[in-house]
């Protein structure tokens, strides 16, 4: 089981400390992380997201989980990537206030690698941040790919359409909404 944890921090600068306290006690279980806020010349957001990629006891997972949601001032999703592609998932909310927050798990990355760069390339005005990451699925070699989709709620929709078409790709999806 893959397992990505989405959290959305309400205000930066009062509730980074207490979250950052709980993911220190919980890095072994972290190994990828990945925060980003908006920020340009005129504006320096104070809501923040963390993305993690779990590693290890499901648990330990269940535990770091009900510590942070017993914080004030976030918010946590997650999803979840097990064998079964056809494993249905939430919805989350469709809105271009949100956030929404793709991941395309490609099994055996080297057969749909250029297929899905191609979709990324044509899509990429709805594609803020991009992470890449070489994982295994079930002791097979995968790649895993988190995307933070920006603009048109029909474009980021026809996006995630696309990649389902795909064979051997499992996408996710969190959105937070505002």
């Amino acid at each position: 089981m893959i397992k990505i944890i989405g959290i959305r921090v309400v205000d930066r600068i009062k509730e980074t400390g207490f979250t950052q306290k709980i993911l220190s006690k919980y890095a072994g279980l972290i190994t990828t992380r990945l925060g980003f806020h908006e920020l340009n010349d005129g504006v320096c957001s104070r809501e923040g997201y963390i993305l993690l990629h779990l590693k290890g006891d499901p648990a330990e997972w269940k535990a770091m989980n009900e510590e942070l949601l017993l914080l004030g001032g976030i918010e946590v999703q997650e999803m979840v990537f097990v064998d079964d592609s056809a494993e249905p998932y939430p919805d989350g909310i469709r809105t271009n206030d949100g956030v929404r927050i793709l991941g395309v798990l490609i099994k055996d990355g080297s057969i749909n690698s250029v297929e899905v760069q191609n979709l990324l390339t044509f899509y990429g005005c709805s594609i803020r941040t991009r992470l890449g990451v070489n994982e295994r699925h079930f002791g097979e070699p995968a790649g895993l790919i988190l995307l933070e989709l920006a603009g048109a709620t029909e474009e980021m929709d026809r996006l995630e359409s696309d990649l389902r078409l795909l064979d051997n790709c499992i996408v996710r999806r969190m959105t937070f909404g505002r």
